[in-house]
């Protein structure tokens, strides 16, 4: 699939040649990741473990390795223990009242929240997308995030500021002038997968993480040049 990847996309093979031991994709818990994304939201890395570490602690406690006390990620019945205030007095802010109203909200569903988000995973992205968007403080990023790294959705694009200028400077140039808005999302999300095809997300992934000041990127600090599907130099 990389040499797929690199085959299909230049800047993909020009990328994958600097970034050390590839890059993951979890399949994680869709209740664990549903409230780690919701953490994320306008947040930085540091606060985000923060939070999503004080929401473990009413998990059961699985062990202590290397001096860190690790826990399974609570229940949804569980995480209905927490109120609001204590969340709020976690540093959790603004956040505090969507984690709540999506644990009542996931509650509510039918069968329960657990197998509730477990059905998404037989239905198209852009309805996962839809339905995950009921929940308070659900966006389509968020929604989209949930869908690819635990709904099986490998070709969903969670589209932000980052991706919108991958997407402006590598894929649609034509709209590198233009401000990032909703309805320009399918736009974005059309445009990787009609070059990664069904596993566009994961692609997308090791693009993004291009973008980010992290030491496991070395990228070339200059020279070669590569060239877009207009033929036009980056």
């Amino acid at each position: 699939m990389w040499q797929d990847f690199s085959f299909s996309d230049i800047r993909f093979a020009e990328l994958a040649q600097h970034v050390d031991g590839g890059a993951r994709v979890l399949k994680q818990n869709p209740v664990e990741c549903l409230f780690q994304f919701l953490c994320s939201s306008n947040n930085n890395i540091k606060r985000i473990e923060k939070m999503v570490s004080s929401m473990e602690r009413f998990g059961d406690f699985l062990g202590n390795v290397g001096g860190f006390d690790f826990y399974k990620f609570p229940s949804i019945d569980r995480l209905s223990c927490i109120s609001e205030q204590q969340l709020r007095d976690a540093g959790f802010g603004y956040r505090a009242k969507f984690v709540v109203g999506t644990v009542k909200a996931l509650q509510e569903k039918p069968g329960g929240g657990e197998h509730w988000l477990d059905s998404l995973r037989k239905m198209e992205l852009c309805s996962v997308v839809r339905e995950l968007c009921t929940l308070p403080g659900v966006g389509p990023k968020v929604a989209s995030c949930v869908a690819l790294f635990s709904l099986d959705q490998h070709h969903a694009i969670p589209v932000d500021t980052h991706v919108w200028q991958i997407a402006t400077r590598y894929y649609i140039p034509e709209l590198a002038d233009a401000k990032l808005a909703p309805k320009l999302f399918s736009r974005v999300s059309d445009a990787f997968v009609a070059k990664f095809g069904k596993y566009a997300g994961w692609a997308q992934t090791l693009l993004f993480i291009g973008e980010l000041p992290s030491p496991k990127t070395k990228k070339p600090t200059g020279g070669k040049k590569c060239k877009n599907d207009n033929n036009e130099t980056y």
